[in-house]
């Protein structure tokens, strides 16, 4: 079975705002997620028995969510956020 992939118009204009680098591996997981989300997605994510689910994928740089439905057979890269660096996590109260 092979699902649908939905990159909506606000994340292919970030998309082409990265480096090379950062949207090649994006096109490496895209190439993918339609294939297995399940499997593209490893071990991220709310791993729940069910038709919808949000998972996310880390890569060197960025952490990409996806919202998975199985029924409409369709993947759907809701975010594209880089990480949050240390400092960040320091400043939290």
């Amino acid at each position: 079975m092979t699902y649908g992939l939905i990159v909506p118009p606000s994340i292919r204009r970030q998309i082409r705002g990265l480096s090379a680098g950062d949207q090649a591996e994006l096109i490496t997981l895209f190439d993918r997620l339609p294939v297995d989300p399940d499997q593209a997605t490893g071990v991220f994510g709310l791993d729940v028995p069910g038709p919808y689910r949000m998972r996310s994928v880390g890569l060197s740089r960025l952490v990409v969510i996806v919202y998975i439905d199985d029924l409409a057979q369709k993947v759907t890269v809701m975010r594209i956020d880089a990480p949050p660096s240390p400092a960040d996590l320091d400043r939290r109260p």
